[in-house]
């Protein structure tokens, strides 16, 4: 569960308070916040806005505080910044947002404000990102021209604000409470090593097949499959429908203990179909070892991946990104999509069964769950406590959480103790 900071909700001025703290520490380039006033004008302006809807839709863009100037002429996406100044700068309102939120599309780009000597805050042009940036938090094979270092504001919906130093998250205003307290699991040790067996299963896997080619790294591995999970967690948490992904050992898959874990409604033959995914892993693997060894890499990594422009990776890379939306899909189902640790297609609207409820769980306080927070597991709502049931019968087992109102938990199980924790990319 976020933890809520403080207790008593606040609004843009307490928020505008908040921000200052550890900005600095976001990134040493970044110029300092506007004075405590203008901010909260900001904050206030955009708070404003995120009630809004224009022909009926919801109101979402992002902000930036920028000058004109601190941009390069004549570049474009997905390379640069295209940036369009309007002759006469307009005023700062939530009714002039609402009105340019159309044009800025919030994946596409940015709305460009400053903070004139004599008029104050303006709203001056639209910086048109394009949007590889997405790939930043929701997986892919470019991230995009780097973001400068500056003030930005995401609107993303009534009474949610995120505040980001560039493309990096700083604090996040949902209903009057921030959202300050979180983990990226993906950046942890404990996860990693848990998937660690079927990245040497892949790797053996490449070797067997005997191909002349750069030796493929485990990282590139890691990076492509936590991608792809990314970009599932993204789109069901935009849906707003909330779901669960399991994802089950290979000696529950293949045991008749299985049906007495899990009542799939919808099971899967166990055929090619299923095996999808690490055959396109593979695929990846066997094409970037080749095109690797042809620029002359002994080794090859993601950041080669990134680099190396082939239009077989381009093809992989949209197809994973096509296994991301089947999954979100899946996931939107009533119920549980599960899948072996192999990644294998298992089944979806799975239902856990066991009568032994799980009493306390706890909250990781850290990326290691070094330290951690006792809970009642009763204060979290069906899905979580389904998952919590799960990893108390499946120890070695692995669960996330989408809840409706887009907050994600990665649930494992440490000593016999079931351990979650919130995630914020």
């Amino acid at each position: 569960m976020n933890a809520n900071v403080p207790q008593s909700a606040i609004y843009p001025p307490q928020f505008a308070s908040r921000l200052t703290v550890g900005w600095s520490e976001l990134d040493e380039s970044a110029p300092p916040l506007p004075s405590l006033d203008e901010l909260t004008q900001i904050l206030d302006v955009a708070y404003q806005s995120s009630f809004l809807r224009e022909e009926d839709e919801p109101i979402r863009c992002r902000l930036i505080l920028a000058e004109p100037c601190d941009w390069k002429e004549g570049e474009a996406p997905p390379e640069g910044f295209h940036v369009l100044t309007f002759a006469e700068p307009i005023p700062f309102s939530p009714h002039e947002i609402r009105k340019l939120s159309g044009a800025a599309s919030y994946y596409r780009s940015l709305i460009g404000i400053r903070i004139h000597p004599e008029n104050g805050l303006q709203i001056w042009g639209i910086i048109e990102s394009g949007t590889r940036w997405l790939n930043r938090v929701e997986g892919g094979r470019f991230d995009g021209t780097p973001l400068p270092p500056h003030f930005v504001v995401h609107i993303l919906g009534s009474g949610r604000i995120l505040t980001a130093c560039g493309y990096r998250r700083h604090l996040e205003l949902d209903a009057g409470f921030i959202l300050a307290t979180g983990f990226d699991p993906f950046k942890s040790k404990w996860l990693p090593n848990h998937f660690a067996p079927v990245r040497q299963w892949l790797l053996r896997q490449l070797a067997d097949r005997k191909l002349e080619g750069a030796v493929v790294e485990d990282c590139f591995i890691r990076t492509m499959a936590q991608n792809v999970v990314r970009r599932t967690l993204s789109l069901v948490r935009t849906r707003g429908h909330g779901g669960m992904l399991v994802y089950l050992p290979l000696r529950i898959v293949k045991s008749p203990e299985l049906s007495s874990t899990l009542r799939l409604r919808c099971p899967f033959a166990v055929n090619g179909s299923a095996q999808h995914f690490p055959e396109l892993m593979l695929r990846a693997m066997h094409r970037l070892s080749t095109i690797g060894s042809q620029h002359g890499f002994e080794r090859v990594t993601w950041t080669d991946y990134q680099s190396i422009h082939d239009p077989l990776l381009t093809e992989v890379d949209e197809s994973f990104s096509e296994m991301a939306h089947l999954l979100a899909d899946l996931m939107c189902v009533d119920g549980a999509l599960v899948l072996s640790t192999r990644f294998q297609l298992i089944g979806f609207g799975g239902e856990i069964l066991g009568n032994q409820p799980v009493e306390q769980v706890d909250r990781a306080l850290d990326l290691e769950a070094d330290s951690v927070a006792p809970e009642r597991a009763d204060s979290s709502g069906t899905r979580h406590r389904s998952a919590y049931r799960l990893l108390s019968a499946v120890p070695d087992a692995l669960a996330i959480v989408v809840s409706q109102d887009g907050s994600i938990r990665f649930v494992s199980n440490r000593a016999q103790r079931v351990i979650y924790w919130p995630y914020l990319p």
